[in-house]
């Protein structure tokens, strides 16, 4: 290999970097103590009515979080859930809140808690974003734009 394509190797390197490094960034968000990390909605089929969503959230601060609703103008209601699964029949179900204990993170994913979005005003196409504002009992409201993602999370 000559020194030019040695060069235009580097060049490509450190542009993939930070492009990487980029996006890592915008896929987290600081509010207070909290850090929310890869916000995403699964994208949802023509017709659909309902659609999930999924984050993680850290709670970098010495006392207990709440995340206790949430809201957007893509769906007339919002709920957060949880899928369980009792006597081999897998539920979902409303909950009230979900706790982030301090110094510690929980993750809404696929097949455990998660963000409902009901009656969706429209699909949610991969590549567009979902305004969400985020209600915690100390922090108050936070807006986090969630990618679309397809539902494999990808």
């Amino acid at each position: 290999m000559n020194l030019s394509n040695i060069i235009r190797v580097a060049v490509a390197s450190v542009v993939l970097a930070a492009t990487v490094g980029a996006s890592e960034v915008e896929a987290q968000q600081q509010a207070g103590n909290i850090v929310i990390e890869s916000a995403w909605i699964g994208a949802t089929n023509p017709g659909a009515t309902v659609g999930a969503g999924y984050v993680t959230l850290r709670n970098t601060g010495p006392r207990s979080e709440r995340l206790t609703s949430a809201a957007s103008d893509a769906a007339d209601r919002v709920e957060l859930h949880e899928m369980t699964v009792t006597n081999g029949m897998m539920r979902m179900h409303p909950v009230a809140a979900i706790e982030i204990p301090p110094g510690g993170a929980v993750t809404l994913a696929p097949g455990g808690l998660h963000i409902m979005f009901l009656d969706i005003r429209a699909p949610f196409a991969v590549g567009s974003t979902v305004p969400v504002t985020m209600r915690f009992e100390h922090q108050g409201d936070v807006q986090v734009e969630f990618m679309v993602r397809r539902r494999d999370g990808r």
